[in-house]
């Protein structure tokens, strides 16, 4: 059957990534529906400007006979694994995850850039579409947020590029088949599905054999995970032809480990102002300055990826450059918001200990003698368990932080039991516990109007931009 004549259902569609790619199959020409439980997320308002029909809850009704293929959220295989809708899609054999439809429908015969790991994926993906965007090679473009400019997280091109984020939740981006593979960097996460941290090591080693289509990976030399990734990687024969491409900030720095060809790229900034941040990049003793709107060195190594892949395509570092002075960033990082009584609130998606002491430490570096308030939602009880040390350390690099109640998700049937709020309160004295979320918009308006501090950052991987968005509202009235 033609693709353009199937019917594809979304289960989970106004999640972050399932939405993108409801958005890039509609574009496509697939028929495209969807349902999910909450259908007011920050993902949704894109999804029902385009038309795409999406259904309150879970139902069975939703799969009549012009259904084709049914696309979930994984997520879903957790928080309702006994749902009629699932049942039935499961009995009719159309059930695949999204990522697993992205992968046989949408980047079948394509040129496949996969950007993977456990921090900075989102932006680099938007960042390397936009470049290649603006460089007129028109790729298909997958995110895991929304990029403004776009108003989603998906782009529907004309030619054989793709570029998408690949995450390693679940194994996801085992279902992708990349001919350019990128390591932002690689450390313990997801607990829910991977029992230990060499579990993630040989995860991201599957990644880059499966497809055996590989022929560039762009590696952080800089994560000692994603060096652990490769020295286990290139005993497969699969990596053979492979030129690797090492983009790191040590001048000194020893890859002779690696027996692929490959190359060395260090990035150096030179500059870190609030909107003005520049760096350059040296290769064989060649150096190119590039200057960006993007604040902070994580976002440094962001964009040397970006850049070494542009160059892979062809594209000039003066059309790279071109861009990087122009691209704004992605949606919820470190994004300023709006100001409540005159204090900058900014929105953040940091939800792992290390994304959370790289932005409260951009931000102190940026507000050095300001007081800095955070408020931070927990996102899964399993990874905040496992490291809570790590989660106290970050956090209190502010002065104050209010915590809300922990968003459990896919783990509603787990058995974990949330921190407490007096093993919060007792971890630090800066740290205050408020589940009620009109209690903790009042927590902070409070200590905002009484003075003292002049940041405020709100940072979550779940709700918490709801909480944002009422701090904003009801600061303006």
């Amino acid at each position: 059957m033609d693709n353009r004549k199937l019917h594809v259902h979304f289960m989970g569609i106004c999640g972050s990534g399932c939405a993108s790619i409801a958005m890039v199959a509609a574009a496509r020409g697939f028929t495209v529906s969807g349902c999910d439980m909450q259908t007011d997320s920050y993902y949704a308002e894109e999804l029902k400007k385009r038309g795409i029909p999406i259904c309150q809850g879970h139902s069975a009704n939703h799969l009549d006979e012009t259904v084709d293929i049914v696309a979930v959220s994984p997520a879903l295989f957790d928080i309702a694994p006994d749902n009629e809708e699932l049942v039935l899609a499961k009995e009719r054999g159309i059930l695949m995850t999204w990522q697993a439809f992205m992968g046989k429908y949408l980047q079948d015969g394509m040129r496949l850039t996969a950007i993977a790991g456990t921090h900075g994926k989102t932006t680099t993906t938007f960042l390397t579409s936009e470049i290649l965007i603006d460089a007129g090679l028109s790729p298909t473009c997958v995110g895991g947020s929304v990029y403004k400019k776009w108003g989603s997280g998906g782009k529907a091109g004309s030619s054989d590029l793709f570029v998408c984020e690949a995450d390693e939740f679940n194994r996801n981006f085992h279902h992708y088949r990349p001919e350019t593979a990128v390591l932002t960097n690689v450390e313990m996460d997801h607990p829910e599905c991977y029992g230990s941290y060499d579990e993630v090591i040989e995860s991201f080693r599957v990644f880059l054999i499966e497809g055996k289509k590989l022929r560039n990976l762009v590696l952080n030399g800089d994560s000692e995970g994603a060096l652990q990734v490769l020295k286990r990687a290139q005993e497969s024969t699969a990596l053979s032809g492979v030129h690797v491409w090492f983009f790191t900030a040590r001048e000194d720095a020893d890859f002779s480990f690696c027996r692929l060809p490959y190359q060395t790229v260090v990035y150096k900034t030179v500059k870190k102002e609030f909107g003005d941040t520049r760096f350059t990049l040296t290769e064989d003793g060649r150096s190119a300055e590039f200057s960006m709107l993007l604040t902070g060195d994580y976002n440094v190594q962001n964009a040397a990826a970006a850049v070494i892949i542009a160059r892979l395509h062809g594209v000039s570092d003066e059309d790279c450059q071109k861009t990087l002075g122009k691209f704004y960033g992605v949606g919820r990082r470190f994004d300023r918001v709006g100001e409540v009584f005159g204090v900058p609130l900014f929105d953040d998606y940091a939800h792992h200990p290390t994304e959370i002491r790289s932005v409260l430490s951009m931000c102190r570096e940026y507000y050095p003698e300001k007081k800095i308030l955070a408020v931070f939602e927990p996102h899964q009880i399993s990874r905040l368990r496992l490291m809570f040390s790590d989660y106290i350390k970050a956090l209190t690099i502010a002065d104050e932080v209010i915590i809300t109640k922990t968003h459990i998700g896919r783990e509603v049937h787990k058995n974990v039991v949330p921190v407490s709020k007096s093993e919060w309160e007792e971890a630090s004295p800066v740290i205050l516990q408020e589940d009620d979320s009109d209690r903790v918009v009042d927590e902070v308006l409070h200590r905002i109007k009484r003075g003292g501090y002049s940041v405020c950052i709100v940072i979550g991987a779940a709700s918490s931009y709801k909480i944002t968005r009422e701090i904003c509202r009801r600061g303006a009235l």
